[in-house]
């Protein structure tokens, strides 16, 4: 996932999708993208490595700045968009919208910033799902000493209150390191660190502000979305790694 300003513009980006609106048949929407890209769908990311995607001999400069280690290969037909802007299609344009395991990279006033937006680009009755890690799951483990597998990678055994920290992943536990160009880099585009962690009832609530309605708690495959399993991924959500949450714009 990431949100980063995309240097991709113009009708088409790649995608058969303009910017006044969907065509064809990609009306739905997959914001924050990464390396899943259904053709069915309309795939956005703003990241760095989604745009290296589109130049790779670029690639080897940006990890010479150290701007990235990443060495995945991004589908070049990703729609690139700083989704912390405004939606560049009209009202209307799709049937639904599936971000997983983005929300918690931004800042809350840029979530619900977007999450209106999602519901503009919607049209009537068309469905949001979104899925971010479920903080309940953590806390539990802070509580009991035992957290979820899906933890292993980065939270290893110590004291409770370390384990629950890192296992939020808000901060690194050192200092930023490396050189001007990735300090400032990491200033302006901090997309790597979680900036906010919600569960099912905190995540429910922004939805209903933003005014969706008959939101609910799903499970995994479980959705008014046909076709979602095309875009939703087992290990991010099974085991509490991640909670899902589903709306729909009157």
């Amino acid at each position: 996932m990431s949100t980063m300003q995309s240097t991709t513009t113009g009708p088409d980006a790649g995608t058969g999708v303009g910017a006044s609106g969907a065509t064809g048949r990609l009306r739905k929407l997959h914001l924050g993208c990464g390396l899943v890209t259904p053709p069915t769908w309309l795939n956005v990311d703003g990241s760095l490595n989604a745009r290296l995607g589109r130049y790779p001999l670029v690639r080897p400069f940006a990890r010479a700045l150290g701007l990235t280690s990443s060495k995945a290969e991004f589908d070049k037909k990703v729609f690139g968009h700083d989704l912390r802007r405004r939606l560049p299609w009209a009202d209307g344009s799709f049937d639904a919208v599936y971000a997983s395991h983005l929300f918690e990279h931004m800042y809350v006033d840029e979530v619900e910033r977007l999450l209106s937006e999602c519901r503009r680009v919607l049209a009537p009755g068309g469905a949001l799902r979104v899925v971010v890690p479920d903080l309940e799951v953590l806390i539990q483990g802070y509580v009991t000493g035992k957290f979820p597998a899906w933890t292993r990678d980065h939270i290893k055994d110590g004291p409770r209150a370390d384990m629950l920290v890192k296992g939020l992943l808000m901060r690194e536990p050192d200092a930023p390191r490396g050189g001007l160009m990735k300090r400032v880099y990491q200033s302006m585009f901090d997309f790597h660190s979680h900036k906010w962690m919600y569960d099912a009832e905190s995540m429910r609530a922004r939805f209903e502000k933003a005014g969706f309605r008959d939101v609910r708690r799903m499970g995994f495959g479980e959705s008014r979305v046909e076709g979602i399993l095309d875009v939703e991924r087992e290990l991010r959500v099974a085991d509490g790694a991640g909670v899902v949450v589903e709306g729909v714009k009157p």
